[in-house]
């Protein structure tokens, strides 16, 4: 595989875990505001109380996008590309929350 079309991939997915991050957060503050609509995953709810949400989200977007661009910059092999799908995974179940929470408001 060509070397643009690999940077073409990774800022996409890192692209992906960005936008899915932010837009759940956001979406998810916009429909707590919503009356009969509350936060069912514990952890976040413990996060919010602590006033912790954001800056862990932000944490895990940093190591979403960090974490595999170093390894794919130490380890140059081929198969180390894959770690690429984490923040691309990530990123996608992240906007299906957020699609699921303005859809919800």
């Amino acid at each position: 595989m060509e070397q643009s079309r690999l940077w073409t991939i990774e800022i996409a997915a890192y692209v992906t875990l960005v936008v899915g991050t932010l837009g759940d957060h956001l979406s998810t503050s916009i429909a707590l505001q919503s009356p009969n609509v509350y936060e069912t995953n514990q952890f976040t709810v413990f996060l919010m109380s602590k006033g912790l949400w954001l800056p862990f989200d932000l944490l895990m977007i940093g190591l979403g996008i960090g974490i595999p661009y170093l390894l794919v910059r130490i380890k140059k092999t081929m198969r180390y590309r894959a770690v690429v799908a984490y923040p691309l995974v990530l990123g996608i179940i992240r906007l299906c929350a957020a699609v699921w929470n303005f859809s919800i408001t």
